[in-house]
């Protein structure tokens, strides 16, 4: 049988979960919302660009303020979610798009703001991806983006990587701070803010059920959190509250502009 192609193994995956992710509460909340919006300060004469919207949650936070909001994702029910969620929030300076972050089907220099959430780690490409953003930022244009991050010592990040990938084989990779900051400044940016200082917190049960892991590959996993070593425990804060296992993910939060 032929094996589908990176772009559509991650439109299945996400199609058959995207009521699940319209319900997540880790993408619908956090911290790195309120710092993406305080750090992009969209205004009422802004043209903002969400990439990879899912089901629209950053996108949501950013048109309360901004003049108009582009939602861009690969997945159409992704975005069917996002529509209605978008109805019930009674925004209409949205409208949203199939498109793959990597190829935008944007003229250059068009958007004041462009925002990614909780998604690169699934691109095939993120040098591919920065570079569109860089060509269809205006110059005075600003990049607002956080995603899930590995530490940089081996273990942890090994493990980190494992584990992201079997539980959703459409992972790619979770990047460490430093391949950020090398992204970032090869692509033409210049990095304004970086921190680390936030998580996403996630509680294990609800973490399978979100991505609709098998129930032989939540076996495992439990068995991998289970026999973490303790310097992977530390790294993610894995601890057994009730049966379950809560830990969190550290968070890399971005704001560059075009050089």
């Amino acid at each position: 049988m032929k094996k589908d192609s990176p772009e559509k193994a991650v439109q299945r995956q996400f199609g058959h979960q995207a009521a699940r992710y319209a319900v997540s509460r880790p993408h619908a909340t956090g911290t790195s919302l309120g710092v993406m919006v305080n750090w992009g300060k969209p205004t009422s004469a802004d043209r903002v660009l969400d990439i990879a919207t899912g089901t629209g949650f950053t996108a949501f936070a950013f048109a309360e303020a901004a003049g108009e909001v582009v939602a861009t994702d690969i997945t159409t029910k992704m975005l069917q979610e996002a529509r209605r969620l978008a109805v019930e929030r009674q925004l209409r300076n949205i409208r949203f798009l199939q498109v793959a972050a990597e190829a935008l089907p944007f003229r250059d220099q068009t958007f004041d703001i462009t925002t990614c959430r909780i998604a690169p780690h699934h691109f095939a490409s993120v040098p591919a991806f920065l570079r569109e953003i860089h060509r269809i930022l205006r110059p005075t244009g600003r990049f607002a983006l956080t995603d899930s991050s590995s530490p940089e010592e081996p273990e942890p990040y090994i493990w980190h990587q494992e584990i992201e990938r079997l539980r959703d084989p459409t992972h790619v990779r979770n990047y460490t701070p430093s391949e950020w900051r090398r992204f970032v400044a090869d692509t033409g940016f210049t990095l304004e803010e970086l921190t680390t200082s936030h998580r996403t917190e996630l509680v294990f049960s609800d973490w399978v059920r979100t991505s609709g892991s098998p129930p032989d590959v939540v076996a495992e996993l439990r068995r991998r959190f289970t026999e973490a070593s303790p310097a992977v425990r530390e790294a993610f804060r894995i601890r057994e509250v009730g049966g379950d296992f809560h830990f969190s993910w550290m968070l890399v939060i971005l704001l560059a502009r075009p050089a």
